[in-house]
């Protein structure tokens, strides 16, 4: 019985921290879509939005294909 409470309690650690987190939806024109683990930011030098993948990498998307963003 001791061995389930410290899993139960690394389980609601990690509900509560994911649930803290704000994911962003990126909408290409062609319907393709990309989550974003933090607000994309238009970089007006380039054209393109810099944002968080789901696994923490920096990616880029072309500002002209972005549909929309929004907060989920």
């Amino acid at each position: 019985m001791s061995c389930r409470l410290p899993l139960t309690l690394v389980a609601a650690a990690l509900l509560l921290s994911s649930c803290g987190s704000t994911l962003w939806k990126i909408q290409l024109k062609d319907g393709r879509e990309f989550i974003s683990k933090s607000e994309p930011e238009l970089q007006k030098k380039t054209g393109y939005y810099r944002y968080k993948n789901l696994q923490g990498r920096d990616a880029l998307l072309q500002a002209q294909e972005v549909l929309m963003v929004e907060q989920q």
